[in-house]
């Protein structure tokens, strides 16, 4: 009797860290997945290039490859419209079995589609529909995460506890480069270019699968709880609520402009390299892995330091040092650069949106209330994706012709002179804040 009076805490604790694991791991499975298709076709884009947009110059069909990168966001704002009202209608569990079968949907059209000498001009097409369905489902993943973890974890280190959801934003890069790696690697090139960059994208939809098996019972967030019944809200009450959060839907909008370091340094940076100074693609791939591997261990380290000593001091030193240091790293990319000095590039550049994306999804969560939490953060941020995060490979190679790695940078300069003043004027303190309050935004 007694060894069972004693055992009983131990096992409830047991319990309550499984569920939490589970939680954690359920929510943030589709991020992971998301990113992990999303980098692939960058990595891949070259490839994919050939097979179905060919032209006599490789420039031409790399372009109209990220044209069809670039499509694949339009599908955010749609996605974020339709699914994020949902989300905080009938709660954050419903909704992310679904983002995830629509995600695992495009990666397998994308890996069994017929090359364009097969089909014509119906190969081109079907890559941008299946890009198209995944930036359906992204619209909507994003947002719902983030709120169904945020409003899981407790306040005091809200940050931190949050942080595996941004781990596996660097997982699912870390994932997509080894892949890619590993594929261009063992892979011969005439197999490869034939059928081996189909590998990768039919991992995709297999992942996904088993991110459906991960969500199957996940239990509703307590905050949305607390709301009760919502049945009777309607979706265009949800989005006319979203008049009285302007401000908030700017930050969202500023903040996710800085997807464009993220695209470039954890997905792009190999490509990029190679296009400038005649980089290694294979070792472009193989630093861009240690590169993911420090920044998944910078993501949670930083997360831990906003915990402590705030949120806006992380994004004001990003901002800061990109602002400082943009051109300097780019311009290493020049000189056909050594294999450590491309890595020291992909690091600096790493650590950037590690310093952001620490912090981020949980700020965000913090400067909107419950009922609109999905709304608030998914529109702003997927209109913000699908213009800066999907143009981004395309923007990049034309700013290159045009004028070199100046160009470039100051691009990516300008975006960070913004967000520094976001950052300072529009950007409340939201460490201390309760989810299920109001925020006083001139705090």
């Amino acid at each position: 009797m007694i060894n069972n009076l004693e055992e009983a805490p131990r096992l409830a604790v047991k319990r309550l860290r499984t569920a939490h694991y589970k939680m954690i791991l359920g929510g943030s499975i589709g991020h992971f997945i998301e990113w992990y298709e999303f980098s692939i076709y960058g990595f891949m884009g070259g490839i994919l290039a050939a097979q179905m947009f060919p032209s006599s110059d490789p420039t031409v069909s790399l372009i109209a490859s990220f044209t069809a990168f670039a499509i694949g966001f339009l599908g955010r704002p749609i996605g974020a419209i339709v699914l994020s009202p949902l989300c905080d209608k009938f709660g954050r569990r419903k909704l992310l079995s679904a983002t995830i079968l629509m995600a695992g949907a495009g990666s397998f059209l994308i890996g069994i589609c017929p090359p364009y000498s097969k089909i014509g001009i119906f190969a081109p097409l079907i890559i941008a529909f299946s890009r198209i369905i995944q930036g359906f489902s992204a619209g909507g993943e994003f947002q719902i995460a983030i709120a169904f973890i945020n409003e899981h974890v407790k306040g005091k280190n809200r940050a931190f506890s949050a942080s595996p959801q941004n781990i596996c934003i660097g997982l699912g890069i870390l994932s997509a480069s080894a892949v890619g790696g590993l594929t261009t690697h063992f892979v011969p090139a005439g197999a490869l270019e034939a059928w081996g960059w189909r590998i990768p994208f039919l991992l995709g939809a297999a992942l996904s699968l088993y991110g459906l098996f991960a969500r199957r019972e996940l239990g509703e967030t307590p905050e949305f709880k607390k709301m009760g019944d919502r049945r009777h809200v309607g979706i265009l009450s949800i989005l006319g609520s979203l008049a009285k959060y302007p401000r908030q839907m700017l930050i969202v909008f500023i903040v996710e402009m800085n997807v464009v370091q993220y695209v470039l340094y954890l997905v792009f940076l190999p490509t990029y390299a190679h296009m400038v100074g005649g980089f290694d693609r294979t070792l472009g791939l193989t630093a861009s892995v240690m590169a993911s591997l420090l920044f998944c261990v910078a993501v949670p380290a930083f997360a831990y330091l906003s915990d402590r000593v705030g949120r806006k001091p992380l994004f004001i030193s990003a901002a800061v040092l990109s602002i400082l240091f943009t051109y300097p790293l780019l311009s290493v990319l020049k000189g056909n650069p050594s294999f450590l000095e491309f890595l020291g590039v992909a690091i600096g550049g790493s650590m950037f949106v590690a310093l952001t994306n620490s912090v981020f999804a949980t700020t965000l969560a913090e400067i909107f209330p419950t009922e609109v939490r999905a709304t608030g953060i998914g529109i702003p941020y997927a209109i913000s994706v699908a213009v800066f995060g999907g143009t981004t490979p395309l923007i990049i190679t034309w700013l290159q012709k045009f004028n070199g790695v100046l160009a470039v940078s100051l691009y990516i300069i300008v975006i960070s002179m913004i967000s520094l003043l976001c950052y300072i004027l529009l950007l409340p303190e939201t460490r201390e804040r309760s989810l299920g309050s109001e925020i006083d935004m001139k705090r």
